[in-house]
């Protein structure tokens, strides 16, 4: 049996990432437009949050694991947008965090 590469895994986690990622956007027009509830959104969304927190970092892991790998679109693709991806996560938790504390304020 052929195990896939580190490499590959790392690609497949981006993929995974980018489609949850683009759902999360989704979900974020939908309740700008008030298409669904609020609560729905937030649960939802939340989900979402911590399916692209744990795929990027999950394929990010894989990626720098198959460094020793011989280069290749898939080797690079995937190094590349889960980081790009953990990092557009990071940013947008900071961003709530602040809105949510100038709600407060």
């Amino acid at each position: 049996m052929n195990t896939p590469s580190n490499s590959k895994k790392g690609f497949q986690f981006a993929i995974i990432t980018i489609v949850t990622f683009l759902v999360f956007l989704v979900f974020q027009i939908l309740a700008a437009n008030e298409k669904i509830s609020f609560d729905v959104y937030r649960y939802a969304s939340g989900f979402i949050m911590v399916m692209v927190f744990v795929s990027s970092i999950i394929g990010f892991v894989f990626s720098i694991k198959g460094r020793q790998e011989h280069n290749s679109f898939k080797k690079l693709f995937g190094l590349i947008a889960n980081t790009i991806l953990f990092l557009l996560f990071v940013v947008t938790v900071i961003v709530r965090f602040i809105d949510y504390n100038n709600a407060l304020s």
